[in-house]
């Protein structure tokens, strides 16, 4: 057993932390493997009129290999390219520093509703929904890049969990409510603890031992926590829409890895930039090797959640999902306080300071390090994945290698030896 545990840890560490092979899996290996979504002759993007009018052409739902890749090569956008943009260019201008503070301190439902209304009006909320339903039909890989950009901007409203929220009920032939709905787990039938954004939302989808429930927080005690934005709610479930969906925990796993690869992303800028800019002692910080270490490694760190977010993303609505999810947030989760503790290391006091921007990041991603579980939590989902399913995994490990060759990026001379192990 000891000696299948340690190569059960080998072969993670292969997946997680070969920057080679996360670097090659962005590449044409996923392309060719997972196909590219576009425009199609349905009217999938006519539901979006605001946000798509301007452009994606019909044509076949998937796209092959080569057609994929001259799509790219020419400059084209693409579905999620748009949807980015979007997202950006609204957050860029309404989610500001300042707004965040605002609804922290505000401590109300209503809080943030402008911008709330504009995300609604762009139709970014409804992304996942069904095209019969009013929404886009999109896959979640395709939405990965809002979800960044809701993590870049410290975003204080669950939209990411929205999405998920209205596409579980849209599936389920449930009203999604209007406003902000946050994905949560009970500790009992009848109390969730630490609810994330819980004093920000109207309703909670909510997975008990019981069931999984629409929980109006009209109706439910709310009582919040100080300055962070969660909550603890007792509810109800008589008075509670059951729901047939399942796996909410991976599901907010996931999402808020999503979130979490933006918000370290921006942690990872701002850092940089203080550390090049600042002039002490006749010179910038920047420019110390010993800093450019420490950046390298938070680097490392945000490459790797993100990736890690992507592919969990890709493999919603799979039979993988609940894997992916796992070692997604296991990736984010672990990568959080090291990136956290290193731009604060850096920057020194004033990265703690109320008035400096840093700390919006910070204190989230160790908020959203245990939300849904920690990194302990979903690394024991994975080994117990890898021991149960051996076999699976090491022909998973080989097919990264495979994928690496097709892409003409030898991977180091380990990971062949690793590689050659497992073919035998």
């Amino acid at each position: 057993m000891q000696r299948r545990f340690f190569s059960g840890c080998l072969v993670l560490t292969a997946i997680l932390e070969s920057e080679r092979n996360w670097a090659a899996l962005t590449r044409r290996p996923l392309e060719k493997n997972m196909g590219m979504r576009h425009g199609d002759s349905t009217g999938r993007t006519a539901a979006w009129p605001r946000l798509l009018r301007a452009g994606v052409r019909s044509g076949p739902a998937r796209l092959s290999a080569n057609d994929a890749r001259t799509t790219l090569d020419k400059g084209e956008k693409r579905m999620d390219d748009m949807l980015t943009a979007s997202a950006q260019t609204v957050l860029a201008d309404l989610c500001t520093p300042q707004f965040v503070r605002g609804v922290e301190a505000a401590h109300d439902r209503r809080a943030g509703r402008e911008l709330w209304r504009q995300l609604e009006a762009l139709g970014l909320l409804d992304a996942l929904v069904p095209e019969a339903q009013g929404g886009a039909d999109l896959p979640l890989a395709e939405a990965a890049g809002v979800l960044f950009a809701f993590g870049q901007h410290a975003l204080p409203l669950p939209a990411a969990h929205t999405m998920i929220a209205r596409h579980l009920l849209a599936a389920a032939g449930v009203e999604a409510p209007r406003g902000p709905v946050a994905l949560a787990i009970a500790d009992s039938t009848q109390r969730m603890a630490f609810v994330p954004y819980g004093q920000v939302a109207d309703a909670v989808v909510v997975e008990t031992s019981a069931g999984t429930f629409l929980v109006s927080l009209d109706t439910a005690c709310v009582e919040k926590h100080g300055e962070a934005l969660d909550a603890t709610v007792r509810f109800d479930t008589r008075t509670a829409h059951a729901l047939p969906a399942r796996g909410i925990a991976e599901l907010g796993a996931l999402v808020t890895a999503a979130t979490m690869a933006g918000a370290m992303q921006r942690v990872l800028d701002m850092t940089t930039g203080y550390v090049n800019e600042r002039q002490s002692f006749g010179g910038s910080p920047g420019k110390v090797q010993a800093v450019q270490q420490q950046l390298g490694v938070m680097a490392d760190h945000v490459a790797a959640t993100r990736m890690a977010a992507q592919l969990g993303c890709a493999a919603h609505r799979s039979g993988r999902q609940r894997l992916a999810s796992a070692i997604a947030k296991a990736r984010a989760s672990r990568a959080a306080p090291l990136v956290a503790n290193g731009a604060h290391g850096l920057v020194g006091a004033m990265g703690i300071a109320a008035g400096f921007d840093l700390q919006l990041y910070t204190r989230r991603l160790h908020a959203q390090r245990l939300q849904y579980g920690s990194e302990s939590f979903w690394d024991e989902i994975v080994g117990t994945h890898a021991l149960d399913h051996w076999n699976g995994v090491a022909e998973g490990v080989v097919g990264i290698f495979d994928a690496l060759d097709e892409a003409a990026m030898p991977p180091p001379a380990s990971s062949q030896t690793l590689a050659s192990t497992l073919h035998h």
